[in-house]
Order: structure tokens, then C-alpha cells, then sequence
């Protein structure tokens, strides 16, 4: 009898072929550049303002050793990318992690949680930790019931504001976890990325940790660190689009946690916003001070 062809074949050459077909079939599309608007100074996040029409964008201005206080400000921004009104908001810290919730503008800055009202376009509280300290916070985001979360990298706590109380809501162990950068609410979970882990070799890249909404239970997605995460913005199909600050690069995370580089750009690719509807992605260029739009949309998922 002719042997069959899995016996004529080693297993280790099959089980190669077996995973190049695998991440063929996770191959993901390249973005393609619409537009670009410069003029910003350093913009780390964008969100959309549905109901108006409108994006906010932060900018963190001076930053670093000489930097000077309170300059930070947010911008609004058109659909087109025409900036409206740079100097919006102004007499922030270092303005990051943006979003919307309960007709008001959060934004996770050095020292507090700011509030802003969108009609009066002024701030209206600024929530700090219990201790009078700064929180240190960077991303915010916010749940669908109205809940947001921020990060401070000083107490290794996820803060939350719910029902206008601002309290601890989970003690992290950063040892195991690594501090915080990118922070996204999807679904029943918050999502949480990491900039580097500690390990016995000194570090590694972060990686994307998750707690449950409802009881703060921690799991992580996949194994493998990722890199330094910014933005993490959910793709539509259960995957994620994440951005790795350092090495410049936008990536896409698979539901099992397989990464794919979308593209490298430079240094300063910060925290994204991404329109499914639209296949519309929209990155702030920290370093470079401006914000473009990419069209993109995740590759199909496999029905096996």
C-alpha cells in the first residue's frame, strides 16, 4: 500500500504549514491614509462627539523636565480634520485619555479626572484621590452605563466615577499586571494595557489585562506581551486595534490575543478612535503634532 501523505511528511513541517496557513487567514488589510491636519501640540487623544458633529482632541503641549504648567488644552475638530477650535479648553496639566459620557468630557489628567461641560464649554470638577494627591492618570473611559474609569499610576488603583462619586473601584498588582496606559470599556469587561511588565529578566512589553465589569474579576487576553499600549479601540468584529507608543506602530489583536503590525510609523502614536461604520481610524501623532485618518477595516473573521 502507497503510504498516505501524512506519513511521507514530518509532523513538525506539517504543523508549520498549519500555522503560515493559520496567519495567512488572520492577515489583516493595510490602512490607507485620507488626511492629515498638523497644528496640535503633542495630541494624545481623540473621541467623538456624535451629537454635535464634532471630535475633541487633547493636547498635552509642554511636557517633560521644563515644561510649563498648564498649558495643556483641548481642541474641537471637524469631521474633515478642519480644526475648529484650537484652544477650546485650556489650563490643563497634560490632558490624555479622552471620552464622553452623561452629556459631559472626561479627560485623564496628571493631577485629577476633569469634567467638562459641552454646552457651557468650561470645566466643572475635578476629581482627585481621597488622599489630596495627584492621580497620575492618563486614559478614561467609560462604561455604557455611564460609569468612567482612569488609571493612577501613583495608587496602582482603577478609580471610578459612578452616580457623581469618585472612589477606588480595584487595587491592582502591578507586579503582575505592569501600570496602566490604555484603558477601554467593551462590552462586560475593561479592557487595561499595560506599558511594560515586570519579569525575572528585568521587563517585558505590556500586554492587555481585562476585569469584569460587574465584580472586578482580572483575566488577560493571549500570552504574549505586545509592546508599550496606548490606544486600544475595539474593531467591530471582537478584536481590538491598539496602538504600541515607542517603536510607533499600529496593531491588531485578535479575540485570542494574535497580534498583527497594521503599520510603523514613528515614536508618539497615541490613543486612537476608530468609526466601524465608517472604517475610519483616527490616530493622533503625539511627536509630530498632527492627527490623521486612516481608512481601514479588519479582515473577515474565519468561520472555522
Amino acid at each position: 500500500m502507497r503510504p498516505s501523505l501524512h506519513h511521507r511528511i514530518p509532523s513538525a513541517v506539517l504543523l508549520a504549514i498549519a500555522s503560515v496557513a493559520a496567519q495567512a487567514q488572520a492577515a489583516q488589510p493595510t490602512p490607507e491614509l485620507l488626511w492629515e491636519t498638523s497644528g496640535f501640540s503633542a495630541p494624545e487623544s481623540i473621541v467623538l462627539d456624535a451629537q454635535r458633529g464634532q471630535y475633541y482632541v487633547s493636547n498635552m503641549a509642554t511636557r517633560g523636565e521644563g515644561a510649563t504648567p498648564g498649558d495643556g488644552f483641548i481642541s474641537r475638530v471637524a469631521p474633515d480634520g478642519t480644526i475648529i477650535e484650537l484652544k477650546w479648553i485650556t489650563g490643563l496639566e497634560n490632558p490624555k485619555g479622552l471620552s464622553l459620557a452623561n452629556g459631559r468630557l472626561y479627560v485623564g489628567d496628571d493631577d485629577a479626572l476633569v469634567e467638562i461641560d459641552l454646552d457651557a464649554g468650561t470645566v466643572i470638577a475635578r476629581h482627585a484621590p481621597e488622599d489630596g494627591g495627584p492621580g497620575q492618570f492618563n486614559d478614561s473611559t467609560a462604561d455604557a452605563a455611564g460609569n468612567v474609569y482612569v488609571f493612577s499610576s501613583r495608587l496602582d488603583t482603577i478609580y471610578r466615577l459612578s452616580g457623581g462619586t469618585f472612589a477606588p473601584w480595584v487595587k491592582v498588582d502591578t507586579q503582575v499586571t505592569g501600570k496602566f496606559n490604555g484603558l477601554r470599556a467593551d462590552g462586560e469587561r475593561l479592557l487595561a494595557g499595560s506599558w511594560r511588565v515586570p519579569a525575572p529578566d528585568g521587563e517585558q512589553p505590556g500586554h492587555l489585562t481585562t476585569f469584569d465589569l460587574a465584580d472586578g474579576r482580572m483575566d488577560r487576553i493571549g500570552s504574549a506581551p505586545i509592546g508599550h499600549i496606548d490606544g486600544i479601540e475595539p474593531d467591530g468584529q471582537g478584536g481590538w486595534i491598539i496602538t504600541d507608543f515607542t517603536p510607533g506602530r499600529l496593531l491588531h489583536v485578535a479575540p485570542d490575543g494574535e497580534v498583527a503590525t497594521l503599520l510603523t510609523l514613528s515614536i508618539g502614536t497615541a490613543d486612537i478612535h476608530y468609526r466601524p461604520d465608517q472604517q475610519l481610524l483616527l490616530l493622533p501623532r503625539l511627536r509630530d503634532d498632527m492627527l490623521q485618518a486612516w481608512r481601514w477595516a479588519p479582515a473577515p473573521r474565519s468561520s472555522e
